[in-house]
């Protein structure tokens, strides 16, 4: 049995719009297979520093000979957490950004330097007003109206969006490496600043409870101290915050940090954290304490399947507790529980799906609820978009109103 619903365009609450603008056209790995994406990899003009999207290490592993047989480029992991750059790419890069060439095999640098790199592949790849047009033409084209940029490549970035006719669609947030660099008037148009606490998933750098199956224990990017003073210092810009933390140590690390810092009589109005997906109900109740918006993804439910390689039973079925943060803590979505996509894809479509038809019970979420926590987009006029349910197939798809 199927049924339509009509949904206006959503607000998406966690993109990269001036990084996936600027790598809006380039090459994406995203779905090959292993001999079709290296045959795309080869293809690649062998005259200049190219970016490749969409790696995954599970589905396409690349070893140094691979590498060595590759034209001059950098491949970005899925998840934006972690790269590989081909030997013919690392005179480019040499000249361009010389520390990263120094630290071109060091994914523990990469994760604490990520902001960095996504000024880096932006740079490299040029983000212009047709591009952008481009990046917000497609969001529309699946559903999504307007998005939260949560890592600003730079302020020539900024001033893209700002004067496009984007400029009410998109909100802004930038890592401290680009706000300390903005003015007074590119910090008023920014919602907050964001900082990455882990890794993801898909890097295995997420700083799980346990290692993952592979070995990797996975990351915290700061000290305790480290944290606390740059948390401290983003308070001092009377700005938002928002903070990546995936895995369970970086969750209890940054709300310790939030708690430590309140009992100081250091508060942000509205602390937002990102992904949570491995919360439990302690850390939840004690997020609830501090005001805290959770902006989490439904489309990462599927990592309860995708990334049983890696992931151990016990974190399968602790990912993306959903139920319990609403019926048991609270969390009231479109208030202070909202959703995203990270572009991992864009749109309702995978949302929906996998928040209607989760992989865990834990995980599921009502129609209602998921069209409350993403929104209604921006500066948008009535424009709807229909959802086609199967539920005997647990398929979803999406048509023009």
């Amino acid at each position: 049995m199927s049924r339509r619903i009509e949904v206006p365009l959503l607000h998406d609450r966690h993109s990269h719009v001036s990084l996936y603008s600027a790598l809006y056209g380039l090459p994406d790995l995203l779905g090959l297979e292993r001999n079709a994406a290296l045959a795309l990899l080869n293809a690649q003009p062998r005259d200049r520093l190219g970016i490749v999207t969409g790696w995954r290490t599970d589905a396409i592993p690349l070893a140094d000979p691979d590498l060595g047989r590759l034209p001059p480029l950098i491949i970005v992991n899925s998840s934006l957490h972690g790269f590989a750059i081909t030997p013919e790419a690392l005179s480019y890069v040499r000249r361009l950004w010389p520390e990263f060439f120094e630290h071109s095999r060091d994914a523990s640098w990469g994760e604490k330097n990520l902001p960095r790199l996504f000024s880096f592949y932006g740079q490299v790849a040029g983000l212009d007003s047709a591009k952008l047009a481009a990046f917000m033409d497609g969001l529309e084209a699946v559903g999504v109206g307007s998005a939260e940029d949560m890592t600003l490549t730079g302020p020539e970035e900024l001033a893209t969006i700002l004067h496009s006719p984007y400029a009410g669609r998109i909100r802004v947030w930038a890592a401290p490496s680009v706000y300390r660099g903005l003015g007074a008037a590119e910090r008023g148009a920014c919602v907050g600043a964001k900082i990455f606490l882990d890794g993801s998933l898909g890097a295995r750098s997420a700083a799980l409870d346990r290692p993952f199956l592979s070995g990797e224990r996975g990351a915290l990017i700061y000290s305790d101290g480290e944290l606390r003073a740059l948390l401290a210092e983003i308070a001092s810009w009377k700005t938002g915050i928002s903070i990546h933390a995936i895995g369970h140590r970086a969750i209890e690390q940054g709300l310790a940090a939030l708690e430590s810092l309140r009992a100081d009589g250091i508060v942000f109005r509205e602390p937002r954290v990102e992904h949570l997906q491995f919360v439990d109900r302690g850390q939840a109740r004690r997020f609830r304490d501090l005001g805290a918006v959770l902006s989490v993804q439904p489309n990462f439910n599927a990592d309860s399947t995708d990334y049983a390689d890696r992931l151990e039973p016990r974190h399968l079925d602790g990912n993306d507790p959903f139920r319990m943060l609403i019926d048991e803590i609270g969390f009231v979505p479109g208030k202070d529980l909202v959703f995203g996509s990270d572009g991992m894809p864009h749109g309702p479509v995978e949302g929906f799906r996998c928040g209607l038809f989760p992989p865990r019970p834990s995980q599921r979420l009502t129609e209602a609820e998921l069209l409350n926590g993403y929104g209604t987009a921006m500066g948008e006029a009535r424009r709807t978009k229909v959802l086609t349910i199967d539920d005997d197939r647990r398929t979803i798809s999406l048509s023009s109103d």
